[in-house]
């Protein structure tokens, strides 16, 4: 992840890829699966509007006080991909923090990043 005031150097190239004119700092985060990531079309008002959302399970911290984010995944077989951007709408996310009833239940928290756009989730061009 990393906060958008950062991506200044990201320039959408089309309407599925992006790429960076300079390096920008990702934070990684420890998770305990995969990423499932979806990606919705619908028409609203005549123009398309694109919903992803990634879903994970993970013991960190992910909202830092006042700050948005945007979030760059990896596919399994290497390409990497963009959940926001440096503009508005930017990603929601959301946390659901577990309380378990017994001491061998899990304690994770499931984070869901949403992110509606007129852009879907972009590849990241090298």
């Amino acid at each position: 992840m990393a906060p958008v005031d950062t991506l200044s150097a990201m320039e959408v190239v089309s309407e599925s890829s992006c790429r960076f004119s300079s390096a920008v700092t990702f934070s990684g985060i420890d998770i305990s699966e995969l990423v499932g990531v979806t990606v919705e079309d619908d028409y609203n008002n005549n123009q398309k509007v694109f919903t992803t959302k990634a879903t994970f399970k993970t013991c960190s911290k992910l909202q830092p006080a006042g700050r948005r984010m945007a979030f760059r995944v990896t596919s399994v077989d290497g390409k990497r991909f963009m959940i926001g951007s440096h503009a508005r709408p930017y990603p929601i996310i959301s946390e659901k923090n577990p309380y378990p009833e017994r001491p061998t239940d899990a304690v994770l928290k499931t984070v869901t990043i949403t992110w509606k756009s007129m852009l879907p989730m972009l590849l990241i061009e090298e």
